[in-house]
């Protein structure tokens, strides 16, 4: 009966290692897989936090900079509007009259 050359167990067939420290470096080499799979998954699970916080900082500031334009517009299209009727209803008739238009 053949030995394993790891723990001393007997070995079957042609192999150096027992079934049991086969397993046993199997294990350990599909732990260390996990391990860096879970590693790579936190890593990939912050990396994407951070860019939706930044993703969400670059909205917000978009989100500022066009309501300010949109009131800024606004704030002309309503000045514009004031001054088009003074115009149209004080000025504009005025002028006529004095050059004599009915």
């Amino acid at each position: 009966m053949r030995r394993c050359n790891e723990c001393g167990n007997s070995v079957e067939d042609t192999d150096k290692m027992c079934t049991a420290c086969r397993l046993a470096e199997w294990r350990h080499f599909q732990t260390l897989e996990m391990n860096k799979r879970n590693r790579q998954n936190a890593l990939d699970a912050n990396r994407a936090a951070y860019l939706g916080r930044k993703k969400a900082i670059k909205d917000s500031i978009k989100a500022g900079v066009i309501t300010a334009i949109s009131v800024l517009l606004f704030l002309a299209l309503v000045s514009a509007t004031r001054d088009a009727i003074r115009y149209e209803w004080e000025t504009k008739p005025a002028m006529l009259k004095a050059n004599g238009v009915k």
